[in-house]
């Protein structure tokens, strides 16, 4: 699992350039696209994006720290939103704070972790 905390890393991921744009257009998309805002905002709100990696399972996300597994388990329990960005990733958004700060999950909709299968749930609804 890789903590985000700068909108910049997710070049970083390794991810297929379809899959880094949907992503990239999802977590821009309330700031009008634009990167440096959206950043701005994470830094001023305190917002991160989790994401659970296809090798990740429930055994490795239990030897994440504690405020790590806090933060995935209020993402799993109170989702404000759980979308399809393609046809093989989702990303959830728990908002915590009351300016707005949250914390995201993206994963492969592949993922057997327990988080991803009941975020599968809310998906479409």
């Amino acid at each position: 699992m890789k903590l985000i905390k700068n909108i910049h890393d997710i070049a970083q991921l390794g991810l297929a350039p379809d899959i880094e744009q949907a992503l990239i257009h999802n977590l821009t998309e309330p700031f009008d696209f634009d990167i440096e805002v959206t950043q701005a905002t994470w830094n001023e709100i305190n917002t991160t994006l989790y994401y659970i990696e296809p090798s990740d399972s429930d055994e490795s996300l239990s030897q994440e720290d504690e405020a790590a597994q806090s933060m995935l388990r209020f993402v799993k329990n109170y989702p404000e939103f759980v979308d399809a960005i393609s046809d093989s990733h989702l990303l959830a958004l728990a908002i915590f704070t009351s300016d707005g700060g949250g914390c995201y999950v993206f994963a492969s909709k592949l993922s057997q972790t327990h988080i991803v299968n009941e975020l599968k749930i809310h998906l479409n609804n």
